[in-house]
């Protein structure tokens, strides 16, 4: 058996209503201190305060909806992981061109990555040091993507203890 993958792993939906439910909650907070609901600030302090949970709450939400980007993400059959950004929302059946090899970055999975059942957070380091956090939820990729996805980035994970127990 090959734990050679390739899959289009584009923004979460999921993600995006989440981040979306928390930054309303934090507004609401700062709607419910500026009108002094909690009785903890008053005056310009309460207003401050809930300016500033505001200004917060915005920019998280457009920081994460404007930095939303897709991968094309290949591992091969010997455990190497290249990722490429693409430009744009694609379709999960977009054939991607291997010519412009340029733009490939080949990484390294760390040991800091989060391999759980319906979440995978990946965490990859490019030879040049540029670090990539890749999310992926069930509904990125398709479900037998994100079920080859998940054994293989564990096949991975477990070669990498496995060296620095040889190390030690």
């Amino acid at each position: 058996m090959s734990i050679a993958v390739s899959a289009v792993v584009r923004p979460s939906r999921l993600l995006l209503v989440m981040v979306t439910a928390v930054c309303l909650c934090v507004i609401l907070i700062a709607v419910l201190l500026a009108g002094n609901y909690f009785g903890i600030a008053s005056g310009r302090r309460g207003l401050l305060l809930a300016l500033t949970y505001l200004v917060t709450a915005i920019s998280c939400w457009s920081l994460f909806f404007f930095s939303q980007k897709s991968y094309f993400i290949a591992i091969s059959a010997a455990g190497q992981i290249r990722i490429l950004e693409l430009d744009g929302l694609v379709s999960e059946t977009q054939e991607v061109s291997d010519s412009n090899s340029d733009s490939w970055f080949v990484v390294k999975l760390l040991d800091d990555s989060t391999l759980w059942p319906r979440l995978l957070l990946l965490r990859l380091r490019s030879e040049s040091g540029r670090l990539f956090v890749l999310p992926i939820l069930p509904d990125s990729v398709s479900l037998q993507s994100f079920r080859s996805l998940s054994v293989a980035c564990r096949w991975i994970a477990v070669r990498i203890k496995g060296n620095d127990n040889q190390i030690l």
